[in-house]
């Protein structure tokens, strides 16, 4: 399909910032293959600014209200009068369900490609999703619809001037001579209906506060925490009583000043979330501390710097997508994870 070098193409991944990212690999593969193509990219309203400094994107589009139906939605109704005028020629359809797959249908798309499922009905042609694969190279293998073999990417994450000023204003604030390692304490998503007992990828805050005593004891790093703000709170009663240089920064940061702070770390250690796939798109190197979610499909990815999973496979674990998750009131999965091993890999690490 050579022909589509000066066509219209949109890409539609409508999710959650990690989730958003892992699709940029088959961004710059399309604009590889396509260099004189037209590429669209069809978001949630949150991740917009994950994308909004992306050179390799000619046009970003959001939806804010994303399960409201089409009938009562004025977003969607005019987001698709919009569609329709740019007369795409290939959506490339990362979601599951039919939802978006019915309102890409309104866009009349000359081709709608995707993966096998529920969104069967809509799709012009389909592979199926390897559920043994990451996310990010079953998203690649859509090219085979194409007729290429994309290979690898790497995700990105760019920002402009004006973000990097603001992280070198803020990487002031922090010691030069030793190692500066980010946390991300983050609770992580809270089960259906608001029962939130606990947060099921969370681990616990003493120990997020004693790892990171043994760090600055052992290596003399200083820290920042990163986390919307709503966790400000969280990460004050971790640096509460700490003498050592600590930065609580949530809720302080945008998504690209974000990428630019964590590429100047030296590591960041994290429980599954955004800032971790952020960190594996910059080069930062990277501990996930990983409990219920499926790591050979969602781990965070990175051609150039090492990741280090922590995951205690245990038999209960991964239980997402099932309905243990949403029941679980004792997520041991990320208990079982103790200081000692984070610390020793940390400082493993940092010697690399």
């Amino acid at each position: 399909m050579n022909e589509l070098n000066s066509k219209n193409i949109l890409i539609v991944r409508i999710g959650a910032v990690g989730d958003v990212l892992m699709a940029t690999p088959l961004v710059s593969a399309i604009r590889r293959a396509y260099p004189d193509s037209h590429i669209g990219f069809l978001t949630s309203h949150y991740a917009m600014p994950l994308l909004q400094y992306n050179k390799e994107i000619d046009a970003l589009y959001s939806i804010k209200y994303r399960k409201l139906p089409f009938w009562l939605s004025r977003e969607k109704q005019r987001l698709t009068n919009e569609m329709r005028k740019k007369k795409w020629d290939v959506i490339f359809l990362l979601e599951s369900n039919p939802i978006f797959a019915s309102l890409i249908k309104k866009f009349n798309a000359e081709a709608v490609y995707g993966f096998k499922g529920e969104t069967n009905g809509y799709l012009t042609d389909s592979i199926p999703f390897l559920p043994d694969s990451h996310v990010i190279s079953n998203f690649l293998k859509l090219g085979s619809l194409l007729g290429k073999d994309f290979g690898e990417f790497p995700m990105k994450l760019s920002w402009n001037d004006a973000a990097a000023e603001k992280v070198k204003t803020i990487l002031n604030k922090l010691p030069y001579s030793y190692p500066r390692i980010a946390i991300h304490a983050g609770f992580g998503p809270s089960g259906k209906r608001g029962r939130k007992a606990i947060g099921v990828r969370s681990w616990p805050i003493d120990r997020f506060k004693e790892t990171i005593v043994r760090l600055n004891k052992e290596t003399g790093a200083s820290f920042i925490l990163t986390g919307t703000a709503e966790e400000f709170t969280t990460n004050e009663s971790i640096t509460k009583g700490l003498k050592f240089p600590l930065l609580n920064l949530a809720g302080q940061t945008t998504i690209p000043e974000l990428g630019d702070l964590l590429k100047e770390m030296d590591m960041l250690i994290s429980i599954d979330s955004s800032p971790a796939h952020i960190a594996a798109a910059v080069g930062t190197p990277l501990i996930v501390l990983w409990g219920p979610s499926i790591e050979a499909k969602m781990k965070p990815m990175s051609l150039n710097s090492p990741v280090v999973i922590i995951n205690k496979n245990l038999p209960c674990s991964p239980c997402y997508e099932t309905p243990r998750k949403d029941s679980c009131r004792n997520n041991i999965c990320m208990k079982e994870i103790h200081v000692e091993e984070v610390v020793e890999a940390a400082i493993k690490l940092l010697k690399t």
